[in-house]
């Protein structure tokens, strides 16, 4: 039986921050410079992740009419294994735009078309608001996502520099200008 994707409810935050931090750490070492990993490994742990998104469910549930979203991959089970926040995006090339701004699938998890099914799922909430195209921000080093986004037929749109513990981190930012290919599947 396959995982079911579900929008994120405030009892599901400990399990996110979880999800998010074992996925960081795992994608990303040798991604960013050691120091910056061992920072977050340091400081970011699965209880301040944890709040951080108890915070942001709060205040999505506050909103009469959110656009923000956080779906959730979770096994029968009741296992949380990927998470995926969407938002209005701050600053996009493309028109009437959303981002994904977290997507993270546990590593034993990947390969099984979870961070697809999350993205069209983000993809469809943003859509319905009036968000019809799409941007996500990765990492340039990180070759097995930028694979991934390009196989969703994501194409460069933008490249960016965020800092992080005093180090320059390079991002390519990639773009759907419309997501319908995303939610169909095609």
């Amino acid at each position: 039986m396959s995982p079911l994707v579900r929008l994120a409810r405030p009892v599901d935050a400990e399990a996110m921050g979880r999800v998010t931090v074992s996925s960081y750490l795992a994608a990303h070492r040798g991604q960013v410079p050691e120091p910056v990993w061992l920072a977050r490994r340091e400081h970011w742990t699965p209880e301040v992740s944890a709040r951080a998104w108890a915070d942001a469910l709060a205040e999505i549930a506050a909103d009469t009419d959110p656009t923000a979203c956080v779906y959730l991959a979770v096994e029968p089970c009741g296992e949380v294994v990927g998470v995926a926040m969407g938002q209005p995006a701050e600053a996009s090339p493309l028109p009437h735009t959303g981002e994904v701004s977290a997507l993270y699938v546990l590593p034993g998890h990947q390969g099984r078309g979870l961070g697809r099914r999350l993205v069209s799922a983000v993809a469809t909430h943003l859509r319905e608001r009036g968000l019809p195209a799409l941007t996500i921000a990765v990492l340039a080093a990180n070759t097995p996502a930028r694979r991934f986004y390009q196989a969703l037929g994501g194409r460069e749109v933008a490249a960016e520099v965020t800092e992080e513990a005093g180090h320059q981190l390079p991002q390519v930012v990639y773009g759907w200008p419309d997501t319908a290919h995303l939610i169909s599947g095609s």
